[in-house]
């Protein structure tokens, strides 16, 4: 009777230790989320598996979502590193959501008018925000291990064949009532069953290996997505909804996991936790949950959807703040064909320090030409990744911004692939091909084109880059292109709009103002910066002399030696 008296008390001490160093915790994370709100994270690259990242976008995302952002998009305009940039995201769902939320943009009011009003109440809502900020910072980040892979293939998962462990399970607390009758006997039992079922439990584990961690890991998503939904969430009715109705289904997959879904409430990461092998509790949740979740596969993959959509909001709400001058932007999604695709002011790239901000009007099909390193490509790239945040985060780095629905597309920062053995003109002609086959009659594509066929020779890269951006500028498109040849602004002119950036030459310097203005370049600076380099001035003269006799008579004259 003392020894169970000292085992109360003992107990009691450790739930009071646990509960003062849980408010501890508490109060120390509610501190640091308030002071991290508004605050662009810390992140360097090499923080994210993108592999592991991508996971629920490549097994889920892009499988259920019409329109998705492709690799070479994705590539051209540095998404990974604007993800790394802005993700302050408390937990694995919300890592892998917001990758795919980032990729799969949205074209039906309905979906985009959800998303904003979600994201305007974690702005207006900050005690809400900071409970759910709490649960998911319990939860953290990778201690989903590798549940998002159920909601593509559940395969993997088997029952492990024998039942021991439900007779092992129980097997300690049968030696109590010999402790009452002889201490010693009884203590001796209690150990060597702790013994035998620590045993079993590394046997069980190693046979099924890493699917247990994945099984207990989706019954932790369900039981965080219940204390989120307990929270009674006010001012957004449709999450709340949609997280009951799911719930609904998904709580008995918790619960034939049982005690698991109940130790699974508070923070216990390591898979050899002294409880869990007692009992075998990993065992348990594993056999009684596994044929559910095979079972329920889509809710799972919605209600991981729904969890790390919570999450990435709170999120971009976060990078909202971080902005000094953004908007909402305004999709027209009733338009005709008369309307600008884009009509905004003091549009800036995210990534850019100090970015100068520009206008984007374009109501036909517009041709940027200028001198190396004067502004085409980023001011291209400004226009692209700014519309997929139109349609992704409902947040526009602009003072302004009114589009009609645009798909953006891009092909620009194209390389020779040695491992595919293709040539850069090859790659880029696959480029072009899929910007083509991309157009559709329902939503207009942005497409965005740097030095259209560079890869080949002058005539047949004028020749062809011509009739190609001719050929896109008739298809339901908005078509962005920028070029140093200034053929095809002559060949284009009148159907493509001509814009242009220009820089100012000193003895010293070539200076950018990176400004936008009308029509076509009329300054090139190569030769110049060959004098500003140092190069022998003899050569700089000869290249400039040779200029100036092809503009008079349009053809180059034959170097003699001499």
């Amino acid at each position: 009777m003392d020894f169970i008296f000292a085992a109360a008390i003992f107990g009691i001490f450790m739930l009071i230790s646990f509960l003062i160093k849980r408010s501890k915790r508490d109060e120390r994370t509610l501190k640091r989320l308030r002071e991290q709100w508004g605050k662009l994270p810390d992140n360097n690259p090499d923080d994210f598996d993108f592999r592991r990242v991508a996971t629920f976008f490549r097994e889920y995302g892009k499988k259920n979502a019409r329109y998705v952002i492709d690799d070479t998009t994705w590539n051209d305009l540095d998404m990974d590193r604007f993800y790394t940039l802005i993700n302050s995201t408390h937990s694995s769902m919300g890592d892998e959501v917001l990758y795919s939320l980032l990729r799969t943009p949205l074209y039906d009011r309905e979906s985009m008018e959800d998303r904003l009003r979600l994201i305007q109440y974690w702005e207006e809502n900050p005690e809400v925000r900071e409970r759910v900020q709490m649960h998911l910072e319990r939860f953290g980040k990778y201690r989903d291990k590798g549940a998002s892979t159920l909601v593509g293939d559940t395969d993997r998962l088997q029952l492990r064949r024998g039942n021991w462990f439900k007779l092992l399970t129980f097997i300690p607390f049968l030696t109590l009532p010999v402790i009452f009758v002889n201490v010693g006997l009884g203590m001796l039992l209690l150990i060597l069953s702790i013994g035998l079922n620590v045993l079993y439990h590394e046997k069980a584990i190693k046979e099924i290996d890493s699917k247990i961690s994945i099984v207990n890991s989706a019954v932790a998503i369900i039981s965080l997505a219940d204390r989120i939904a307990g929270l009674d969430i006010q001012g957004i009715p449709d999450v709340t909804s949609r997280l009951d109705e799911l719930l609904g289904s998904l709580r008995e997959v918790a619960r034939r996991g049982s005690p698991s879904f109940f130790i699974n409430k508070e923070v216990i990461d390591d898979p050899t936790t002294i409880p869990k092998m007692i009992f075998l509790i990993d065992i348990w949740s594993y056999q009684a949950s596994v044929l559910l979740l095979r079972q329920k596969v889509d809710e799972f993959a919605r209600l991981f959807g729904l969890i790390g959509l919570l999450d990435a909001t709170i999120c971009i709400a976060s990078y909202r703040k971080t902005l000094e001058e953004w908007c909402v932007p305004k999709i027209a999604w009733e338009h005709d064909q008369s309307m600008h695709s884009i009509d905004a002011l003091n549009v800036r790239h995210p990534m850019v320090k100090n970015c100068v901000g520009n206008p984007v009007l374009l109501k036909k099909p517009v041709l940027v030409t200028g001198s190396n390193a004067s502004g085409k490509s980023t001011y291209l790239k400004t226009v692209a990744i700014n519309t997929l945040l139109a349609h992704t985060t409902g947040t526009c780095l602009a003072e302004s911004w009114t589009s009609v629905p645009l798909f953006p597309i891009t092909s620009m920062a194209l390389r020779d692939s040695v491992i595919d053995g293709e040539s850069y003109f090859i790659a880029e002609i696959k480029s072009l091909k899929r910007i083509f086959s991309a157009v559709n009659p329902d939503i207009r594509c942005l497409c965005v084109v740097d030095e259209v066929l560079r890869g080949t020779n002058t005539i047949e890269r004028i020749a062809a880059s011509s009739r190609v951006l001719y050929s896109l500028a008739r298809e339901n498109v908005c078509l962005m292109a920028a070029t140093h040849d200034q053929e095809l602004a002559d060949i284009l002119d009148g159907i493509f709009e001509n814009k242009h950036f220009e820089e100012t030459v000193t003895d010293s310097e070539v200076s950018f103002d990176y400004r936008l203005r009308e029509g076509r370049a009329a300054t090139r600076n190569a030769i110049k910066l060959l004098r500003i380099m140092g190069f022998d001035q003899g050569i700089v003269s000869e290249c400039m002399d040779a200029v100036a006799r092809f503009e008079a008579a349009r053809q180059w004259d034959r170097i003699e030696e001499g």
